[in-house]
């Protein structure tokens, strides 16, 4: 009896003696490893946390776009223009761009386009030929810019309208121009244009309105058809995000250097500076909404 008891005291002695041997071992193999361990559990989190900063991302930008028909568009690109303003409303290259002239001043009160994704990477090329169009009472020649030292500034865009051979030929009529100096037209006016498609590629399309601010201390080219603004606004919506988003800007009819924060506004601010209303269609709330502030921020980040 004794004899079994010692053997069975013998070999727990042994099991106990090789566990912690391989104890041992395993605080070697640890110390040996530990930081590839830990390097690799770090690298696996901060792969986690930027996958799920990306579907956060990704669920901001297309989850919640909806899709626009095309009554929806042309309701919300109606723009009403005041009792007694002079204002032929014309319309290029099928349902390209809205131009909604002012025979008066010899340009446009606003031109109003809608910019989609896909529309973005065209083949069409501009044609670089300005020219009047004979069918719209008031619209100048090319004669009137000539000498004049200003640049015949796109309100609709050539580089947005790469989609349709048509528009973007259409584009050049003067009722789609305006003088611009060239400062701003190479210069602030070119980097919004350019911000604007880069939004369009994030928000899947935009609604654009722009045109002119002119005030009765404005001069006109020489013969004295054409006003010559002493500034531009374009009025930007994102219909397919919700909550839809709107943001408004003016730049000088100059030079226009900094951030775009600087020339940022509301769209309120812009109709009280024309006297146009941009989307009288909608309810008086969400109108109030969108056209109330200026929140840059909400495009930017």
């Amino acid at each position: 009896m004794l004899l079994k008891d010692g053997r069975k005291i013998t070999e727990i002695v042994k099991k106990m003696l090789y566990l912690c041997k391989n104890m041992r071992s395993i605080k070697t193999i640890w110390q040996q490893w530990r930081f590839t361990v830990m390097f690799v559990t770090w690298g696996m989190t901060v792969a986690l946390v930027c996958f799920l900063l990306y579907r956060v991302s990704m669920n901001r930008s297309t989850t919640y776009l909806t899709p626009l028909s095309e009554g929806a568009r042309d309701s919300l690109m109606t723009v009403a223009v005041p009792h007694g303003m002079s204002d032929t409303l014309v319309r290029y290259g099928g349902t390209a761009f809205d131009v909604h002239f002012n025979s008066e001043r010899g340009i446009a009160n606003c031109a109003a386009y809608e910019l989609t994704r896909g529309e973005l990477h065209g083949s069409a090329e501009r044609s670089g030929d300005f020219r009047q169009d004979a069918r719209v009472a008031g619209c100048p020649l090319p004669a009137d810019y000539a000498g004049s030292g200003m640049d015949r500034g796109h309100l609709v865009p050539a580089a947005d309208l790469k989609w349709n051979a048509t528009a973007i030929g259409q584009s050049f009529y003067l009722t789609n121009v305006c003088p611009m100096h060239k400062a701003l037209n190479e210069g602030g006016w070119a980097k919004l244009e350019e911000k604007v498609r880069e939004w369009t590629a994030r928000d899947s399309a935009l609604l654009v309105f722009t045109g002119p601010i002119v005030s009765e201390g404005d001069s006109t080219l020489t013969g004295g058809r054409v006003t010559v603004p002493g500034a531009f606004y374009k009025v930007i919506m994102a219909p397919c995000v919700r909550p839809m988003r709107v943001i408004a800007f003016i730049y000088p009819n100059g030079y226009c250097g900094g951030s775009l924060d600087r020339y940022a506004t509301s769209v309120d601010e812009v109709e009280r500076l024309t006297g146009l209303d941009f989307f009288p269609t909608l309810p008086d709330a969400e109108q109030q909404r969108l056209e109330r502030t200026a929140n840059l921020d909400a495009w930017t980040n």
